[in-house]
């Protein structure tokens, strides 16, 4: 039983380095849309920071928990971004957006 019980602990701890990897390099970004192009959003994050993601014909769109295309982030929208580093720019690879609710 204590075999049983050890060798369940090592399994535990020795593959929880493979799930922190599966992640990969990708980075999140939260916060409010301050701009926005054809090819380009622009976030304002909680911090204050200005972060500008690319967009790409790839990049999936969630607005209010519905994918779609058609649907684009619009200046005061809230969103989280997940983007990955290419060629020293963020590149979008899922948005998820919503319009906040009016007061």
């Amino acid at each position: 039983m204590k075999r049983l019980l050890a060798l369940t602990i090592l399994i535990a701890i020795f593959s929880c380095p493979i799930l922190v990897e599966a992640h990969g390099s990708a980075s999140h970004v939260l916060g409010t849309v301050t701009a926005t192009t054809q090819d380009q959003i622009t976030i304002k994050t909680p911090k204050g920071e200005l972060v500008t993601l690319s967009i790409s014909p790839d990049t999936i769109f969630q607005h209010n928990g519905i994918t779609t295309q058609e649907a684009r982030p619009q200046v005061g929208n809230r969103l989280i971004a997940e983007a990955a580093k290419i060629d020293k720019h963020l590149m979008a690879i899922e948005i998820k957006f919503s319009t906040p609710k009016s007061k």
